[in-house]
């Protein structure tokens, strides 16, 4: 990752930190859409920025949001096609390009849905520089069978260096996210508290083309 890591600050290195973005979710960052290794393989694209090293860890990691969120949801288990059948599926999802984000030190990224306008059924983001607590909420305040507002609750996820989560189904349509400030405390099950003190985060968002 190291090679990632590298490869993604040397392409925002003369680029100035933004404050503020047209959809007035990010604000205090640096961005950068990557050339895409997809479909032929590293070899093809030899003037990509990255180096094959990193294109490579792209892909793998596409390739394990394949097998892993797409084709092992319910819908496809429920499938009557056969495994091989399902398994050549794998590669064949079309992606956007990746997306490099730098968050400095005070950036935001406040609560949101990423629009379906742009972007299909994953969000997914791999975690390269500082760790961070991201917290989904229920994006509606509708009330439950019980008569409870279905908003008043969130879940926080701690994402530490090379961390990737995955939002899908009802965590891609259904729930916001955001990132928690500096200074924020995460609880572990056991109880142990754990206290961000994050530098700027360094960050590839993968996402799926809109059927």
């Amino acid at each position: 990752h190291e090679s990632l890591i590298k490869d993604v600050s040397n392409r925002m290195r003369r680029k100035r930190y933004e404050k503020g973005h047209w959809d007035a979710v990010i604000d205090g960052f640096k961005e950068s859409e990557l050339i895409d290794p997809v479909n032929d393989g590293v070899e093809s694209f030899p003037s990509t920025p990255l180096s094959n090293v990193s294109s490579d860890l792209i892909l793998r990691v596409r390739d394990h949001i394949e097998k892993k969120h797409i084709l092992s949801s319910p819908d496809s288990e429920n499938d009557s096609v056969s495994s091989s059948s399902s398994s050549s599926k794998v590669g064949n999802v079309k992606w956007l390009p990746c997306h490099a984000i730098d968050l400095g030190n005070d950036g935001t990224l406040s609560a949101h849905v990423d629009s379906v306008k742009f972007s299909g059924d994953i969000v997914s983001g791999l975690s390269l520089v500082s760790s961070s607590i991201m917290r989904l909420r229920p994006a509606t305040s509708e009330k439950d069978k019980d008569g409870n507002s279905a908003g008043a609750g969130y879940v926080d996820i701690y994402l530490p260096p090379m961390s990737l989560y995955v939002l899908s189904g009802g965590g891609r349509f259904d729930y916001t996210h955001e990132l928690l400030p500096c200074g924020a405390i995460f609880e572990t099950e056991n109880g142990k508290k754990i206290q961000i003190a994050r530098e700027k985060r360094l960050s590839i968002i993968f996402r799926d083309a809109k059927q």
